[in-house]
């Protein structure tokens, strides 16, 4: 641990750094996993509601809304007992909590306290104490942790003083860091090391908004933040120590990135672009990937209605205009259209008709070929009401006949 205190206390600085800005409720969004294959993904939607889309095995789903009205953007971690814990700041400032458990969602409950920032989630390793933080009016950071068996602790205050939300992450066992960005713009770092917390750290750099961290395996971990130009940078913990900041992608972003890690071989970052989120992907095997839009922030728009019901090429049968009142009469009307190509035909006759019980039948021979047949069906059944046009294509050609149906309803 000594030699753990001794790198992260090394002050590096991007080069052009961006100056720090206010932007505490970095709309962010958050990702979460239990593993390799799984995956869920955590937004703001432009009516303050929670989205989430994961994958399925082969695909991204679409955006579903788990509801809830959001003041900062999501905090998401998976847990080790097989849920999904989502976390929001809300209008009154306090800390929201969101489940998944065995594929529901539990809704939204209110973990108290008053926050200025989107708040962050770990699990500590070696533990499965599931830790939460978020920035407070007095701009120090505010701790919690869940314990199983035992539920959750009181907020506490971290202190420091902070321009960002937190990021936590443990990369060892009962050990969990926490980061944010100071009042320099660097960012700053705090850490559990298994029985007390030590001082403040820098970690140097020039950040917007506030950093991401993940660690995908026991000794690593990652740090991830917007710098100059908006474009990402990253910065690595292992076994040999900090890395120098560098930068990771030249493509700007338009919000704090967010990590998950699936394994020790798998590791992604998503982050907002415009409307659409990014999603840029990392494997021990071929590094890293170019950004990915995986498309709008949304929830798809219903689907169109479905077009009306095709026109026969020449006789097309009306019923009703809605629904038909219980013991009403259901209005039937035929319309004849010459067809391209045919000589127009000429109706002699039109039997309206139902079938089964209480069958009606209703004959006209002029137009406008109109009918009126009792419906002696119960509220909120359906059926079909059928025509049989006889017609001529000269005066005396052959008589020919065309049967054509539709559905109707009986008002509820």
């Amino acid at each position: 641990m000594r030699r753990i205190c001794a790198t992260l206390a090394l002050m590096l600085t991007l080069v052009a750094a961006a100056p720090a800005t206010a932007d505490v409720y970095d709309d962010n969004p958050a990702a979460a996993t239990r593993g390799f294959g799984d995956a869920y993904l955590f937004a703001r939607g432009d009516g303050g509601d929670v989205l989430e889309k994961h994958w399925t095995g082969s695909t991204w789903s679409d955006w579903s809304s788990l509801g809830g009205t959001a003041t900062s953007g999501p905090a998401a971690v998976g847990y080790y007992d097989g849920t999904i814990h989502v976390f929001v700041r809300g209008t009154d400032g306090a800390t929201y909590e969101n489940v998944l458990t065995n594929g529901a969602w539990s809704g939204w409950s209110s973990l108290g306290g008053i926050s200025t920032s989107a708040p962050a989630a770990s699990v500590r390793r070696g533990n499965n104490y599931l830790d939460l933080a978020v920035r407070g009016t007095d701009n120090t950071i505010y701790f919690r942790s869940y314990v199983p068996g035992s539920g959750w602790s009181p907020w506490g205050s971290l202190g420091g003083n902070l321009t960002s939300a937190p990021t936590l992450a443990s990369q060892g066992d009962g050990i969990q860091n926490v980061f944010a960005r100071g009042t320099d713009g660097a960012v700053a770092q705090r850490y559990w090391n298994v029985t007390a917390w030590g001082d403040w750290l820098s970690l140097g750099g020039g950040i917007a908004g506030a950093p991401a961290s993940v660690s995908r395996t026991p000794g690593y971990l990652n740090l991830y933040a917007r710098g100059a130009g908006n474009v990402t940078y990253s910065r690595s913990f292992s076994p040999s120590g900090w890395t120098a900041w560098g930068e990771l992608d030249a493509t700007p972003i338009d919000s704090t990135p967010a990590a998950y890690g699936a394994d020790a071989g798998h590791e992604a970052i998503v982050a907002r672009k415009g409307r659409d989120l990014l999603l840029k992907f990392w494997t021990s095997t071929t590094g890293w990937g170019q950004w990915t839009d995986l498309g709008p922030i949304a929830v798809p728009a219903p689907p169109a209605p479905p077009p009306p019901p095709a026109r026969d090429g020449e006789v097309f049968l009306e019923a009703g205009l809605a629904c038909t009142p219980p013991g009403g009469k259901l209005r039937v009307h035929i319309t004849v259209r010459k067809q391209k190509g045919k000589a127009r035909a000429r109706v002699s006759r039109i039997v309206f008709f139902t079938k089964g019980k209480g069958r009606r039948v209703a004959i006209d021979h002029r137009a406008p070929f109109v009918a009126h047949l009792k419906i002696n069906q119960p509220a909120g059944k359906s059926g079909r009401v059928y025509a049989r046009v006889y017609f001529r294509r000269s005066k005396h050609g052959k008589l020919h006949h065309k049967t054509v149906s539709r559905r109707y309803v009986v008002c509820g």
